[in-house]
């Protein structure tokens, strides 16, 4: 195994063509490196990423918040530009794991790992996320629903493609986000159910409402009937109810015998929308 120590974005691309497909790109390694001691994930190299200071920041430009591909979980649920903008995230990339595992594991990898129900991948879901992807072919932006694959497959190739960054806009006064978890116990698991949402409201309308849920599909999957239904609406209990009920429209949760069947979770998971939807109005002062 050979280890290649990049100390830039174009020592990475430099990497990829002197492998020749063969290496995959490594930040923290929670998910890389037992996916390679188990042969999901065989590579002749690993480009190690965590020494590129671009792509170590956390910082806003213009109107948007830039997180680099190597920036810890644990960076982003302390950083204090994030808990500003959006709590949501934080505590999102605060709940993965434990402190271990959040001090090596990075955004980035959550997303390329693909797993449903990671939970800083589904508090950034709603948040309309730009994720810059550059290769040797040059530089595309994928957004959340492209960026998955298939169950547990990410659309992002690492053996040739480097994920530079996470893109988000700064929310406006009358915009908040959520991200609510239901677990089992305090346990490094994933949870059995975990669901998002940011909305814009003014005058106690929604004006329009993105709301993720997982694992009930491919990565983060949007409850697009219950967004349907709330966008025009008041932001009330009421309504916020039925569209958890609409949420199931778009669920397709399995039975997993750790974290619950598929029967409990379709009756929990209008719950979780629900509160998912009632706690972005409680940050605006309706609930």
């Amino acid at each position: 195994m050979k280890y290649i120590i990049a100390e830039s974005v174009d020592d990475v691309l430099k990497a990829f063509s002197e492998t020749e497909g063969k290496a995959m790109v490594l930040a923290g390694g929670t998910d890389l490196v037992l996916d390679a001691e188990s042969g999901k994930k065989p590579s002749d190299a690993w480009i190690d990423i965590m020494r590129i200071p671009e792509l170590r920041e956390i910082k806003k430009e213009g109107d948007r918040i830039i997180i680099g591909s190597a920036v810890t979980l644990t960076e982003i649920a302390r950083s204090e530009l994030i808990k500003k903008y959006y709590p949501s995230l934080a505590k999102g990339a605060g709940t993965v794991g434990s402190l271990q595992i959040r001090n090596a594991a990075t955004l980035t990898g959550n997303i390329i790992s693909a797993q449903p129900a990671a939970d800083a991948a589904m508090a950034l879901a709603p948040l309309d996320p730009e994720i810059v992807v550059v290769s040797n072919e040059g530089e595309k932006i994928l957004n959340m629903e492209e960026a998955y694959a298939g169950f547990g497959k990410s659309a992002i190739d690492s053996s040739k493609e480097l994920v530079k960054e996470v893109r988000i806009r700064i929310p406006e006064e009358n915009e908040k986000a959520s991200f609510i978890r239901l677990e089992l116990r305090k346990s490094l698991s994933l949870p059995m159910l975990n669901a998002a949402a940011m909305a814009k409201v003014e005058n106690g309308v929604i004006k329009y409402i993105r709301i993720t849920m997982a694992p009930v599909g491919v990565g983060p999957k949007r409850a697009r009937a219950a967004e349907e239904f709330l966008t025009g609406k008041e932001l009330n209990e009421a309504n916020a109810g039925e569209a958890g009920q609409l949420a199931l429209k778009d669920a397709n949760p399995r039975s997993n015998p750790l974290r619950g069947s598929k029967e409990y979770r379709e009756a929990t998971l209008p719950v979780i929308v629900e509160r998912a939807v009632m706690e972005v109005g409680a940050q605006l002062g309706l609930a």
